[in-house]
């Protein structure tokens, strides 16, 4: 019996995913040593042509991480030729735009950062020319949690410290509109602490050297971007914005166990955490013809069932956490429509 992608409106954990699907391929048996093959549609629509895999940013990064390591398994599972090509700017922003006009005869796949994406229709940002509802969604990769992290010898040694900290705590981010400015502002509204954002940093290694240096308190990114400095001993974490604590930092509070203000607030933490399970995630261009979109998404659906790829993403501490395309649709959906105060919250970030 082959695994399926889940479509359950909560994710569960990542290890756990993989650790899943891993298992029910091995029980399966039937697909030989490789796990994925290419299905019908798929291999009928694209068999021997060409696909784009196009990450927003430069190599070596998180996201052309998970591409490369997922193109030779779209390859196989579709009979395309998988090509990655890295187009930086804008904060993925130029190559989205592309792919959002992409006519329906190319055949350009990207991988995305959907949080940066949908806060950027959100807050109405300059060059976000692109309706995320309009997009055809293949399907959510992994969706890491943010993890607000601390030096080792912090005053704070828990969340719920910085929550009734008298002081102003000095949060470092990269600049407005960026991961790690928008969260500590959502929060710090949410739970009435004081907090001040320190930006001006090259990028998110130098702002979190600021915390290790002593110049500042916390900073806020996903899992995975922090787990190097926390693994080094450099940083300590205090809590996931999650529902629940991630695979990767199990003895990590999640931020669900700390009430916020009152109910209003709360719904702003729940937006934060909703628009934090958007995720990485893979679209193509709204003039796609269907027949495409579907093969891709069956596609997609194979890939991520290989024992080999998660077996090599969790090498790497990316482990995949999928979401099928409608429900990767519906999540950001959801969260474009998310309360007015949530969204007043992400506008001032930018």
């Amino acid at each position: 019996m082959m695994a399926t992608i889940r479509s359950s409106r909560r994710p569960i954990g990542r290890v756990t995913v993989a650790l899943a699907l891993a298992g029910a391929l091995a029980a399966c048996g039937s697909q030989g040593d490789s796990g994925a093959s290419a299905s019908g549609e798929a291999e009928q629509v694209f068999d021997g042509e060409d696909v784009d895999l196009v990450v927003p940013y430069e190599p070596g990064g998180g996201y052309d991480a998970y591409a490369r390591a997922m193109a030779p398994y779209l390859e196989e599972c579709t009979g395309a030729r998988l090509v990655v090509r890295n187009e930086p700017g804008a904060g993925g922003l130029v190559a989205t735009n592309k792919t959002a006009a992409a006519p329906a005869s190319e055949n350009r796949l990207q991988i995305v950062n959907t949080v940066g994406l949908v806060s950027a229709q959100i807050a109405g940002a300059e060059g976000a020319n692109f309706d995320l509802n309009d997009l055809n969604w293949i399907g959510r990769v992994s969706a890491p949690p943010n993890v607000v992290v601390v030096s080792p010898d912090s005053p704070f040694q828990t969340w719920q410290d910085i929550v009734e900290s008298g002081q102003t705590v000095r949060f470092v981010a990269q600049g407005p509109g960026a991961n790690d400015y928008i969260a500590p502002n959502i929060l710090g509204e949410a739970y009435g602490f004081p907090f001040e954002i320190i930006t001006g940093f090259a990028g998110s290694t130098e702002a979190r050297q600021s915390v290790v240096a002593g110049n500042a308190d916390a900073h806020a990114l996903p899992v995975d971007s922090q787990l190097g400095a926390i693994e080094s001993g450099d940083v300590r974490p205090v809590v996931t914005v999650d529902e629940e604590p991630d695979p990767l930092l199990p003895d990590t509070p999640a931020i669900s166990g700390t009430e916020a203000l009152d109910a209003e607030a709360q719904a702003i933490v729940d937006s934060l955490i909703a628009m934090g399970e958007t995720g990485r995630s893979l679209i193509v261009s709204p003039q796609m013809e269907d027949p495409q979109v579907e093969a891709l998404r069956e596609g997609f659906q194979c890939a991520v069932e290989n024992e080999e790829l998660l077996a090599e993403l969790e090498s790497q501490q990316r482990p995949l956490d999928p979401l099928n395309g409608e429900e990767a649709a519906d999540l950001v959906r959801e969260v474009l429509e998310s309360p007015e105060e949530f969204q007043r919250l992400v506008t001032a970030s930018y």
